[in-house]
């Protein structure tokens, strides 16, 4: 049985602008299953007639425009004729692919995110963190979306991709999804990676994407101060499981250590040097970078507490990251903290109040960070005012003697 098909074009009006001419697009049918492509041209909306999906009137202008789809639609019968007497089976994306003229190297953009998170999952827990590949997982169902109320597809090829596809899709994050510009930057930043690997794979003819820049206004990071870190330790909590979550929390804050490389932790990266100190050290999952730290006694106290309780070769068993991050908020309650606290807020902790605070340089925090840039270990660096204190006090105690008032 052959497959019902057929062609037709329409204009893709926006009913918000006033257009002096409108896009024409082209709809391919096989047995109910539909896809849309750009005829690339466009026509004045008042010379269209919507029943012979063509261009009114016998101008030259008319003439070309109706030739061009003409020329289009009698491509697409041929390449439908050709791949329903090849293959049998015949689909309208099918037929689309074959018009576009791509062999073997076509991509389409949903396709090239499905794959590149499927080898990203491989890589989670051994490189990569279980969250990053999740934001990717989110990012094609955003996309998804997007392009179903924007283009009405369900996916678009990557040839066909422009740089207003990422302002929009901007637009759609922030007034659509309701997300922050810290929020909405990091799906930007997937689509961009994505983007780039399709094009050094030779996938695209070219990067839209590449000249498209949005970085996120800086939002102020919390992090606790010394008299927050004690009235956590010291609190009395009335459930076990948020002691754990306490100190899962305060190893955090005491070595840097984010909740993604805190869970693959094992003993096989501590050790101990000749003067009996204990450190710890890794490569970093989301970055792949290595960090070293040396543990301080609360740190260690806190793996002494748990060990031998995972069953294998880990040093903690640890819930998602979502859960302890509810926890911390009843815990920050019950120690009277008036701050939001996230587990990630402990990694900040640890950068202000425990290191620069007490005199550790930037370049060693950002070895103990595990950042590939000492520019990002900038943005975790609070400068306090007891800081600024301390450094006014150097500054007088040298040169006090040599300036008269």
């Amino acid at each position: 049985m052959r497959s019902t098909f057929k062609v037709l074009f329409y204009l893709k009006r926006d009913k918000n602008k006033i257009q002096k001419v409108v896009p024409v697009m082209g709809r391919i049918t096989v047995n109910g299953s539909i896809t849309q492509f750009s005829a690339k041209i466009s026509v004045p909306p008042e010379l269209w007639d919507v029943g012979s999906g063509k261009v009114k009137g016998r101008s030259v202008e008319a003439d070309r425009i109706n030739r061009h789809l003409d020329n289009i639609r009698g491509q697409i019968n041929k390449h439908y004729q050709e791949i329903s007497d090849r293959d049998g089976y015949v689909s309208a994306d099918k037929v689309k692919n074959a018009y576009l003229g791509f062999g073997q190297k076509y991509r389409t953009l949903i396709e090239s995110f499905q794959k590149f998170t499927e080898d990203f999952k491989k890589r989670v827990g051994v490189d990569r963190a279980h969250d990053s590949w999740r934001r990717y997982v989110k990012c094609i169902e955003h996309l998804q979306s997007f392009m179903e109320k924007e283009y009405r597809v369900k996916d678009m090829p990557l040839a066909e991709l422009e740089q207003s596809f990422i302002e929009k899709f901007h637009a759609y994050l922030h007034h659509d999804r309701g997300m922050s510009p810290n929020g909405l930057s990091g799906y930007l930043q997937c689509l961009k990676y994505v983007v780039k690997i399709a094009f050094n794979n030779g996938w695209m003819p070219r990067n839209p994407f590449a000249a498209y820049r949005f970085t996120p206004p800086q939002v102020e990071r919390e992090y606790l101060t010394e008299e927050e870190i004690r009235r956590l330790q010291t609190t009395p909590l009335r459930f076990k499981r948020q002691d754990r979550t306490r100190d899962m929390f305060l190893f955090s804050c005491f070595t840097g250590i984010c909740h993604a490389d805190m869970k693959s932790l094992t003993y096989d990266q501590l050790s101990q040097d000749a003067n009996g100190d204990w450190w710890i050290a890794g490569n970093r999952l989301k970055t792949g970078s290595k960090y070293m730290v040396k543990l301080l006694p609360v740190a260690k106290s806190i793996i002494d507490k748990y060990k031998g309780l995972t069953g294998d070769n880990r040093i903690f068993l640890m819930s998602s990251v979502n859960v302890m991050d509810r926890s911390l908020q009843f815990i920050a309650g019950t120690c009277r903290i008036e701050k939001h606290i996230t587990f990630h807020c402990a990694r900040h902790t640890f950068a202000t109040t425990i290191s620069l605070m007490n005199g550790v340089p930037l370049l060693a925090l950002s070895k103990m960070l595990g950042h590939k840039h000492v520019t990002t270990t900038q943005i975790y660096a609070k400068v306090t005012e007891s800081m600024i204190d301390e450094a006014i006090n150097r500054i007088n105690d040298r040169i006090a003697d040599k300036y008269s008032v």
